[in-house]
């Protein structure tokens, strides 16, 4: 029997970058993003694997050098929305990051659909017309600063 998630909303609904993970954290009693410490309240409950989910998103989507400042101040209040276990892509979206093998399954997405090319040599992420990427798990063994770096500029290239 497999086990089913019901989509989860983090962030702001009509945010033009929108991920797409696996599995939701446990969200504290209450919890809303615009929360002043919403970012980090959900890091206190569930520890240092959600610290590097956030850290690489932010890494991802600020322009700015400060990166952490935007993750604990403006992740999720800004232009982003994370949809845990989706199965459609978000209609208010202009640019999809599908995160991991399990991601990608659930919403129907293959990097062996030629509308993808692979981004870099390594592989690792794809991209297609539509601005929709797949990428490796947000977590540094898989998405080290180099991905990242090689990603943003196609990222924020509106």
């Amino acid at each position: 029997m497999t086990k089913r998630v019901h989509t989860v909303l983090m962030g702001n609904e009509n945010a033009k970058t929108c991920f797409y993970l696996p599995n939701p954290p446990i969200l504290p009693k209450g919890w809303v993003h615009t929360d002043k410490n919403a970012v980090d309240a959900v890091i206190t409950l569930n520890g240092n694997h959600w610290r590097k989910i956030f850290t690489i998103m932010a890494k991802l989507v600020t322009l700015a050098d400060d990166w952490k400042s935007y993750r604990d101040q403006q992740l999720l209040k800004s232009d982003e929305q994370i949809l845990i276990g989706s199965e459609r892509l978000s209609v208010t979206a202009k640019q999809h990051i599908i995160v991991g093998a399990v991601s990608a399954s659930k919403l129907s997405i293959s990097v062996d659909d030629p509308s993808f090319v692979a981004l870099e040599e390594s592989g690792k992420i794809y991209l297609n017309h539509l601005d929709t990427f797949i990428t490796p798990y947000l977590d540094y063994r898989q998405f080290p600063n180099a991905l990242i770096e090689h990603m943003k500029p196609h990222l924020n290239s509106d």
